[in-house]
């Protein structure tokens, strides 16, 4: 395991020659973001050298039960191989203002979702067995994912910002992909 982890910073830069930036889609390393109505390229925060990109995206609709249904898929390229990613998310849904800003300060730890300085994520959990929501990404660090989230307590109308990021540990995390920030419209 430990050769493998060596292996990566190399193999992707060399792969990822030129990159300057993944999410540009200029980019050498830009991989078009799933299908969705809100989309966003992933970008790597933390892990081996210029490993990993993809994309995120989200489509929402309200139910005739009145039920927030988000679509959710993820693609990822070229991230740490056979590795077992926690899907999270850092909504700005709820009664603090600044929900619709397009910033996100509750993915940066900012004010007013968290004065400490430190992001909120929430990990996305199956409803079936309250376990998180995982992406594996295969030999080569390629994997997706795609889900459906429900909640009813997200009206119709909601506009909020969201930011997501896929991580190998949430209490510590040594890998991160993260989504830009995203301002969704619940339909």
């Amino acid at each position: 395991m430990a050769r493998r982890a060596r292996a990566c910073p190399l193999v992707c830069a060399v792969a990822l020659a030129g990159c300057h930036f993944a999410g540009e889609a200029t980019s050498p390393c830009f991989i078009a973001p799933p299908d969705g109505t809100v989309q966003s390229a992933l970008f790597r925060v933390s892990g081996g050298g210029a490993c990993g990109t993809g994309g995120a995206s989200v489509t929402t609709v309200h139910t005739a039960d009145s039920t927030f249904q988000a679509t959710i898929r993820f693609l990822v390229r070229g991230a740490q191989p056979n590795t077992r990613y926690v899907v999270q998310r850092a909504p700005e849904v709820g009664d603090v203002p600044l929900t619709a800003d397009g910033v996100c300060q509750r993915a940066q730890g900012l004010p007013p979702w968290n004065g400490g300085g430190d992001p909120s994520f929430l990990t996305f959990l199956d409803p079936n067995t309250t376990v998180a929501r995982t992406l594996t990404t295969d030999a080569n660090g390629n994997g997706s994912l795609e889900f459906v989230h429900r909640s009813t307590a997200i009206a119709a109308g909601t506009q909020f910002d969201v930011q997501m990021r896929l991580v190998d540990d949430v209490s510590l995390p040594t890998t991160e992909l993260r989504s830009g920030c995203m301002t969704v419209l619940v339909q």
